[in-house]
């Protein structure tokens, strides 16, 4: 009896252009075949072999590159994100509204920042805490620290979009993933 993960199994290497491409297994969540050969851009027909996994793919985030290439000069300015990466055409914002998970991963973070800075301070300065400095320096946190962390959090949350959108089943197809209001596609 066929499964839900049965065509997960390893990929073969990579098929000579030569050669035909072989159906993939019939059965449920089958996508289809998938071209290995080069493309006329230089790019393989399965763009998932030679995409970063989820590690490298924040890891750029996080330090504001594209999360699947790597490359820099993704910001017009501070807080002005360019639509698509200028070397591998990936979308940076996806759609009206995608600011939001760039909002929260801002937010997550300035709040564990904050909570970092009450602690120590407290810690260090039991048992007299002085209640107006530290009062000061949290609402500086609070107000500095999301501002220098803005264009971190949206490369960070185009990471986040760009391994959501790729797990997609028509991410492989090149002229789908042009089509889509997703990631993947090419300017």
């Amino acid at each position: 009896m066929p499964g839900p993960f049965d065509d997960l199994e390893p990929e073969d290497p990579a098929t000579p252009a030569d050669e035909p491409i072989a159906p993939a297994p019939a059965g449920r969540g089958a996508a289809g075949p998938v071209d290995r050969r080069p493309r006329r851009d230089g790019l393989q027909g399965d763009r998932r072999s030679d995409e970063p996994g989820a590690i490298r793919a924040f890891s750029r985030g996080a330090t504001r590159r594209c999360p699947r290439c790597g490359s820099g000069g993704l910001f017009e300015s501070w807080f002005k994100i360019r639509g698509r990466c200028p070397r591998c055409g990936l979308r940076l914002e996806r759609e009206e509204g995608g600011f939001l998970g760039a909002m929260t991963v801002n937010y997550v973070v300035t709040a564990v920042v904050f909570l970092m800075v009450m602690i120590v301070w407290l810690v260090l300065d039991l048992p007299d805490v002085q209640v107006l400095r530290l009062t000061v320096a949290t609402i500086a946190v609070t107000l500095v620290f999301p501002l220098l962390f803005w264009s971190f959090s949206k490369t960070i949350w185009a990471a986040v979009d760009f391994l959501v959108y790729r797990s997609h089943p028509e991410y492989t197809s090149v002229d789908a993933a042009d089509r889509a209001s997703g990631n993947g596609g090419r300017p």
